[in-house]
């Protein structure tokens, strides 16, 4: 649920209306149709969405640095998933993806060959190690054993959705198969691909394949979880979920302008409006300020309908202080700068938390891609691949910047 709310924020209002009740509960006694137009006149303010996308722009602010990169393994990685993806490319899609979650994976693989197919035959016919991800929600299940004094993955089950043909040639429908990782009893790296389409319905695997690395078993999994080692709180978890504040107190201030903004004209100490004398049906009394209005009853008042007292000076109140609080946890980017200048060391300071998280996420995810990239090298069997390393920009202050900007 976590996970989906992040999403959601960031993907904005039609996300988020989608949802419903879910993230605008329906006020008590109010039916379907007023529902509706409750929900209508609000609107979402972007916050989460827009801090997002500032915070993978600082990370590639700066190009990525890959040093000490084999030429064979640099074009390997130019494209790493085997879908034309570079490196580069390849780090900010999954770094866009982990930020609502915090948490997916990447799995080094090799495609199945033929039996007896040697190395040099596989690579004359396209075959190569790559990368692939997997989000969040893709990895449903992982278990872990402490291995020769270090813990080690011994099961990943990874969802994979696909479409399959429907009733016709011009329909799909989406099936789901799921690709089991583990350790098997003699201790290598195993396979196996449960397909709910099947004949089986997943109680026996399609396949069942053990990968090699030069014609030889692997005694681990080439998993890596992304950016941690398990799933964490995601920095954008908490500015959601002020951002659905946000939303639920505007529906309400909104809500409020629409019944109090327009002038409704109310008459008292009459029986009732004036009628038709050949029908008693009641006349229509025209508005506007060319029209003059003749109310027979002496103890009769007409007049408009006015908001007083404290008017909707609360919830604007209650607005203000919730985009305050989006901005401590990480709006600062949408919110309204400091009039006059603003020295770089007291920038840096209002900077401070946030950098501290984003470099922490930075640095895990460059470490994560290192490995990758390593694996991918071994895999190929390239020489210098436990060289190479991929970092990505950890430095957003201002402080280096010339005093004019």
């Amino acid at each position: 649920p976590a996970w989906d709310l992040v999403r959601d924020a960031i993907a904005g209002e039609t996300a988020i209306k989608a949802r419903g009740t879910l993230y605008l509960p329906k006020p008590e006694g109010m039916g379907d149709e007023l529902y509706k137009a409750y929900m209508k006149r609000t609107h979402w303010f972007g916050a989460t969405g827009r801090t997002a996308e500032g915070l993978l722009g600082m990370i590639f602010s700066k190009s990525p640095v890959l040093t000490d990169c084999p030429t064979k393994l640099k074009e390997i990685i130019d494209d790493i998933d085997r879908e034309g993806t570079n490196i580069d490319q390849f780090a900010s899609d999954l770094t866009w993806d982990a930020l609502p979650a915090n948490w997916g994976g990447i799995l080094v693989d090799y495609p199945q060959t033929e039996e007896g197919m040697d190395q040099a035959a596989a690579a004359r016919a396209g075959y190569r190690t790559y990368g692939a991800w997997y989000s969040a929600e893709s990895v449903i299940n992982w278990r872990k054993k402490t291995i020769g004094n270090r813990q080690v993955l011994t099961l990943v089950v990874l969802l994979e959705p696909y479409e399959a043909i429907g009733k016709d040639e011009f329909t799909t429908e989406v099936k789901n198969r799921y690709r089991v990782l583990d350790i098997d009893e003699k201790g290598y790296y195993r396979q196996r691909l449960y397909d709910e389409a099947g004949a089986n319905k997943l109680s026996l695997p399609v396949s069942e394949y053990y990968p090699k690395k030069q014609n030889q078993n692997l005694d681990y999994i080439p998993f890596f979880t992304f950016p941690g080692r398990d799933p964490e709180k995601s920095m954008l978890f908490d500015l959601a979920c002020e951002n659905v504040g946000h939303y639920q107190k505007t529906a309400d201030y909104e809500n409020g302008l629409h019944k109090t903004g327009s002038p409704t004209p109310y008459a008292t100490g009459m029986s009732g409006p004036p009628t038709d004398p050949t029908t008693g049906l009641p006349l229509a009394i025209p508005l506007g300020g060319d029209n003059f209005i003749f109310v027979p009853d002496p103890n009769g008042k007409v007049g408009y309908l006015e908001f007083t007292g404290q008017g909707m000076s609360a919830e604007e109140k209650a607005l203000q202080n919730t985009e305050e609080r989006m901005a401590i946890l990480g709006a600062r980017i949408i919110s309204a700068e400091k009039k006059g200048v603003e020295s770089a060391s007291a920038a840096r300071i209002h900077r401070a938390g946030e950098n501290s998280v984003l470099a922490s996420f930075a640095l895990n995810a460059s470490d994560v891609l290192t490995a990758v990239i390593r694996e991918i090298g071994s895999w190929e069997n390239i020489p210098g691949s436990d060289k190479a390393t991929y970092t990505l920009n950890t430095d957003y202050d201002v402080e280096e910047m010339e005093a004019q900007l």
